[in-house]
């Protein structure tokens, strides 16, 4: 395929166009575009700058102009037409002599119609044709143009439609179509043709709309429309068919008195219809109908000179095939020009570059000339410079949004360029060199978006391996502990002085011992759940992004425990990763790929472990603050409050104004579960208390080398802990059992029970590992048995007494179930049962 010799010149630059919405209409020095968006740019030619801004409310999907060009009509995407008066001069619009170009709001007021299935419009002799598609059936409606009073519909035709799937057949013949017009919409292509009858005619006629020559307009169209020179609207419908109706002729009546339809269908391509005009094919005016289908099928209807045997003139449908996919299309005195997005070409439409006969069936290939530009999505028809003798110019604008004006040779047939001057060969190495670096630059965009493509790729690989291995450690918990977990959160508890205040911290490290990297896009998330069910107390979530995390490496963040009273809590660790990090993290990169940065595009949360802070982890073994001054009662309601118990005031608390729980567990179970080597009764109970009231992962470790630790609660008040080794003797049935008594006193009420909690959550911990088998279990004794029954009828007859107490109402009967109560909490505690 030969290059034409052509120069290109950027008259502007816009923004990125859809190309099934852009619009270009040239008027003289002025054009008139849309791509897409809600905006309608006046641009000045020989200014080289937008002189006028029409803003839309919304975007703009068609555009029209009048006969006389003082109406430009827009159809948008909310259904509205839209009729704005243009100024009058010389050039149809005014010239804005300052630099900036006017902006004009186009309101509501414009509107002239309304319908939301408005496709295209069309304007001739001050007529108004819309063209619709309302449940399967194509409507031409036909207006009077509305002056200063409203439309006047003057007649409507009806098609229906043909079920097709031609549509998206040939998307993917390049990839910049796949990109940019994936769903893309075709709309149908309305124009006007009228008959050539003679030069003083043809003047008064409006240069927006093509003309024929009159005998093929008459075997066309018929003569009643050729003897009243009425127009003729011809429709390219998307389905591939080609309808046309005379516009100034009157409806005929059928056999039975009914109205007939006067719209005829020419042919069908079988494909969307991009372009319908007219084209000088010979000798003598305009003598050819061109058409032009998506996917490259090209129409030519030509007229026939009368044979010999004086027998009546016809015309012949000759179907030729053009690369495809074609975008948009245009035609001068002799030439086709199309873009097929990848190429601008120019194909010669004369009767000697052409066969007289084609069949439909062979659809041949018809050679065309390259004019190096490429995305090329709308095209304006030609036009000459009255200035330059034989000059010749294209207008286009590119899918960038760049306007461009292409300079066409003054002779491009093939003997003009068979032979090259010194200046032409120069010229023609120029435009060489400029069809390389529109390659180039295209190239090195499908590189950018390929590399993007690939990077995103990778960043999502990446993230599904984490998330696969996190999800497969957690289905399998019992097999994984936390020191064999990959990628671990482990939490330390601190105590901290800002300002002669104390304060609760937990400090969490994120581990990551897996073999992949945390890229930017991971976000830690700590939610703190407090166990009571209060009103109260309500759960808080921390999040914490971070940029990287490679394989060994740790991460520290601290939280507060606000309040002391809600103990215990748990802290659920999880990652969450947004999804929006996969396109990188410049806005460039993601507008690349075709990801807005008003989306939001949701993200991926997985789940870690739960770690706990009770009363254990915050006890302070250093007296580092004076003890708090609240009474036992006080601290007693806070600590029901903080269950969800709500209470009146009352003195529940024991008259001693100390209270103790016990905890016993067998010696043997114990040395088994924390592979204790201690041999001495004292060894064995400071090795227990050390592992209750140790903080591994602290800089300050604690070793316990007697059998009492003295330390104060979170809430000030001082508590003791102690453990000894005692020897039932008719408890088993095998002989005597050591147990191991842990007890916990203190004369604050919530420290007792906080404290007696968390030391039974950290045993049931311990022996809900079963991994390891610590003997048999022991037989019990029948009266130990006997005694222990009859000891828990009589607390829950106890009970039962209590809560008919309590049902009677009262002060009185509501402070007796109190202590009832109370005293069965205590009994309970300080006779607890032996864990063996």
């Amino acid at each position: 395929m030969e290059a034409m010799r052509c120069s290109v010149e950027y008259l502007s630059e816009f923004s990125d166009c859809q190309s099934y919405k852009t619009h270009i209409i040239q008027d003289g020095t002025n054009l008139l575009l849309t791509s897409g968006d809600s905006y309608v740019l006046v641009f000045h030619i020989q200014q080289k700058r937008v002189t006028t801004v029409l803003h839309f409310e919304t975007p703009v999907t068609y555009v029209a102009l009048s006969d006389d060009k003082l109406r430009l009509y827009a159809l948008c995407e909310s259904g509205g037409l839209y009729c704005i008066p243009l100024p009058t001069s010389s050039s149809a619009f005014s010239v804005n002599k300052s630099t900036d170009p006017v902006m004009t709001k186009i309101s509501d007021d414009y509107i002239v119609l309304r319908n939301v299935s408005l496709q295209a419009v069309i304007i001739v002799e001050k007529i108004l044709v819309t063209l619709s598609l309302h449940k399967s059936v194509w409507s031409f409606d036909v207006y009077e143009e509305p002056g200063s009073k409203p439309l006047h519909k003057l007649a409507c035709f009806r098609v229906t439609t043909v079920n097709t799937h031609t549509q998206h057949d040939s998307l993917n013949t390049t990839e910049d179509l796949i990109n940019t017009d994936k769903n893309r919409k075709f709309l149908p292509v309305l124009t006007c043709i009228y008959p050539a009858i003679s030069t003083s005619l043809r003047a008064h006629k409006s240069d927006l709309h093509h003309n024929l020559e009159l005998r093929l307009f008459r075997l066309l169209f018929g003569v009643d429309a050729s003897l009243v020179n009425s127009p003729v609207i011809l429709c390219g419908l998307p389905d591939g068919r080609i309808c046309c109706f005379p516009l100034l002729l009157p409806q005929t009546s059928g056999p039975k008195g009914e109205h007939r339809s006067p719209i005829k269908v020419l042919q069908s391509l079988e494909q969307p219809i991009v372009f319908i005009g007219t084209c000088d094919s010979g000798e003598g005016g305009p003598q050819c109908l061109v058409a032009v289908g998506q996917r490259g099928k090209l129409l030519l209807v030509r007229s026939k000179e009368a044979d010999s045997e004086n027998k009546n003139a016809d015309y012949s449908f000759n179907e030729h095939s053009i690369r495809g996919p074609v975008l948009c299309a245009c035609v001068d005195d002799k030439c086709l020009f199309y873009s097929s997005l990848n190429d601008l070409q120019a194909l010669q439409l004369t009767k000697t570059s052409l066969p007289e006969e084609a069949t439909e069936s062979q659809l041949p290939a018809l050679s065309s000339n390259s004019l190096g530009v490429c995305r090329v999505v709308a095209l304006a028809r030609p036009y000459t410079n009255a200035t330059v003798e034989g000059s010749a110019h294209l207008l286009a604008l590119s899918l960038s949004g760049k306007l461009m004006q292409v300079n066409l040779p003054q002779g491009h047939d093939k003997e003009n360029q068979s032979t090259f001057s010194s200046s032409q060969a120069g010229q023609r190495v120029k435009d060489l060199l400029a069809s390389i670096g529109n390659v180039w630059e295209k190239a090195e965009s499908l590189k950018q978006k390929l590399q993007g493509k690939n990077e995103s790729l990778k960043r999502l690989n990446q993230v599904m391996n984490v998330c696969n291995l996190l999800l497969n450690n957690r289905g399998h918990q019992r097999e994984f502990n936390m020191d064999k977990q990959p990628i671990s959160c482990r939490g330390v508890v601190r105590w901290s002085s800002l300002l002669q205040k104390d304060s609760l911290t937990l400090t969490c490290v994120l581990e990551n011992a897996s073999t992949f990297t945390l890229e930017q896009g991971w976000t830690l998330c700590l939610q703190v759940h407090p166990l009571s069910q209060s009103q109260e107390c309500s759960s808080r979530t921390y999040s914490f992004p971070f940029r990287k995390l490679d394989c060994g490496q740790k991460l520290n963040v601290t939280i507060p425990i606000e309040r002391v009273d809600e103990l215990p809590v748990n802290v659920f660790c999880s990652l969450a990763f947004t999804l929006t990090a996969l396109f990188g993290a410049s806005d460039s990169s993601s507008q690349s790929l075709g990801v807005s940065q008003h989306t939001s595009i949701g993200s991926i949360s997985v789940p870690l472990n739960t770690l706990t802070v009770d009363w254990l982890d915050a006890l302070r073994l250093e007296r580092s603050f004076p003890p708090g001054h609240n009474s036992t009662a006080d601290t007693i309601q806070a600590f029901l409050r903080s269950k969800g118990v709500l209470t009146q005031d009352s003195d529940i608390a024991p008259k001693s104004g100390h209270c103790g729980v016990v905890v016993r567990v067998s010696s043997e179970l114990l040395k088994s579960k924390l592979h204790l080597t201690a041999t001495s009764s004292a060894e064995m109970c400071s090795s227990v208390l050390n592992w209750l009231v140790s903080k591994p992962d602290t800089a300050e470790l604690v070793s316990v080398q007697t059998q009492v630790v003295c330390a104060y609660s979170p809430d000030g008040q001082p508590v003791k802990l102690l453990a000894k080794e005692v020897t039932l003797g008719d408890f088993s049935s095998e002989g005597p059992l050591n147990v191991l008594e842990i007890c916990v006193e203190s004369s604050s009420l919530a420290a007792v029970c906080g404290l007696h909690h968390a030391i039974l959550r950290r045993l049931q911990v311990l022996l809900g590992d079963r991994t390891t088998n610590h003997g048999h279990a022991k037989p019990l004794q029948a009266q130990r048995l006997c005694e222990t029954v009859r000891h828990v009828e009589s607390l829950y007859k106890d009970l039962q007494d209590a809560y008919n107490q309590a049902a009677l109402g009262g002060t009185t009967e509501s402070n007796k179930s109190s202590e009832i109560l109370f005293r069965i909490f205590l009994d309970l505690r300080s006779n607890p049962l032996v864990i063996i």
